[in-house]
């Protein structure tokens, strides 16, 4: 089990699972709606994130390289 060491806001993105997810309406600090990045809302899932073996953790991205366009 993990601590839960961040209070998500609906419209953060948050890594879980091994993926990136958008935080949806009606989460609250111990229970998270979330739909995966590029998903639809049917594969919205609801998870505790006490429960989880790896902590729910903001999603970071590298900067985009302009030498990597396209």
């Amino acid at each position: 089990m993990t601590l839960v060491e961040h209070d998500f806001l609906p419209g953060n993105l948050v890594r879980a699972r091994g993926r990136e997810w958008v935080v949806q309406n009606g989460s609250r600090r111990g229970w998270l709606r979330l739909r995966p990045l590029g998903g639809a809302d049917d594969d919205s899932i609801a998870l505790i994130p006490e429960l989880e073996l790896q902590a729910v953790a903001p999603a970071i991205f590298p900067w985009p390289e302009p030498e990597q366009a396209g």
